[in-house]
């Protein structure tokens, strides 16, 4: 994405004969025309590559002055620039081309990339204006170094609606934004097509290509002789995992046979959200707080969910009446108690997500945000 005015320095720049110096010179020419461009702004997010950074940029740009908030993405990668087309404010910067002095937040969605880790601890200053946006690998599944455990105790706040408890538990006390992402797929996206009463139960393990899928394969084995269908998501792989898809497939079939579904290739957002309108039982059989955004995109649509009772998301939603169950019971449940949802609870859970779910809600969550001090 070309700024007219470094396009132009570019194509002079390139004209020139190099030589060390020169290079050093025009780069440093470069990052002072970036920091002029990026001064305009009161908001700095730091992006990741990932499909709901997307989302995220739709959403700030629908709901807020989009003269206020620059989206940089220092890594950009090749599949993440086709989802960007059209979209203003979207700069392929680096950390250190941010204007310190003149911005009032830097918010990073996500910390998964080692050199932001690196740039923050060589550079502290920065941390006063920077908050983390916790996606859940980036606080789970990280391994700390002495640089990684620094900026994540010092930044000046956080924003997640399930892991401030483990944040805390790893680092301390910290000024916390209950604060959601916008789901990609929604309601409306759905055209939902009629389901007899010989319909099977569409039960959905996981939402990733990961190793704990196989053991809820071996405990939902009791009921495979039932009118059920078993899917799993093997599109993509949980992190930090060796490949475990041709395991699970193999124990999917040897399990379950046709009843057996596995989901191979990406599907687009609409597909995948009347495929997601079709799922009756969601179960994570994960350790921590993921794939949220299906459980309560089901949930919301009168799904029942299963998440272990010892995540974040589990203790967060039943202590605010959105009943999700306990993972932990399957093994113990018959099948009519495993597919049974008491139309009251159902009621309930359906009303008090929907209107977390509400762009209105979002909305005013981020704007609490945005507007602290």
């Amino acid at each position: 994405m070309k700024i007219p005015v470094l396009y132009q320095l570019e194509k002079l720049f390139k004209k020139k004969i190099k030589t060390p110096l020169s290079v050093k010179f025009d780069e440093y020419v470069i990052h002072r025309f970036r920091m002029l461009i990026l001064r305009k702004y009161k908001y700095i997010h730091v992006m990741n590559n990932g499909i709901h950074s997307v989302g995220a940029i739709k959403f700030i740009q629908k709901y807020f002055n989009n003269s206020e908030h620059a989206f940089i993405f220092p890594i950009l990668k090749d599949e993440t620039k086709p989802k960007l087309a059209g979209m203003s404010r979207i700069y392929k910067y680096q950390l250190e081309d941010i204007p310190l002095k003149k911005i009032k937040k830097i918010v990073f969605h996500g910390l998964f990339t080692q050199p932001f880790i690196d740039f923050l601890y060589k550079h502290p200053k920065y941390l006063e204006k920077s908050y983390w946006f916790i996606w859940g690998g980036d606080l789970y599944n990280r391994v700390d170094t002495k640089a990684s455990q620094y900026v994540k105790k010092n930044m000046k706040g956080i924003l997640t609606s399930f892991d401030y408890d483990i944040y805390q538990g790893k680092y301390g006390d910290k000024k916390c934004y209950d604060v959601t992402y916008p789901h990609d797929i929604t309601e409306s996206m759905i055209n939902p097509k009629p389901r007899s009463k010989k319909s099977p139960i569409n039960i959905l393990v996981n939402n990733s290509a990961d190793e704990t899928t196989i053991e809820m394969f071996d405990i939902l084995s009791k009921f495979k002789n039932k009118n059920i269908q078993v899917y799993t998501i093997l599109s993509y792989i949980s992190e930090n995992q060796k490949d475990p898809r041709l395991k699970i497939m193999k124990k999917g079939y040897e399990t379950f046979g046709t009843k057996f579904t596995p989901i191979i290739e990406f599907m687009d957002k609409i597909e995948y959200a009347n495929f997601l309108s079709t799922i009756d039982i969601y179960i994570s059989n994960q350790n921590r707080q993921q794939g949220n955004g299906n459980a309560s995109f089901i949930c919301s649509l009168g799904g029942k969910v299963f998440t272990k009772s010892d995540t974040s998301v589990y203790k967060k939603y039943n202590s605010i009446g959105i009943r999700y169950y306990d993972t932990y019971d399957i093994p113990k449940l018959s099948f009519n108690e495993f597919i049974m949802y008491p139309p009251e609870i159902k009621k309930q859970t359906i009303e008090k997500l929907k209107y977390r779910m509400l762009d209105s809600t979002k909305v005013q969550q981020w704007k609490e945000f945005f507007l602290d001090e």
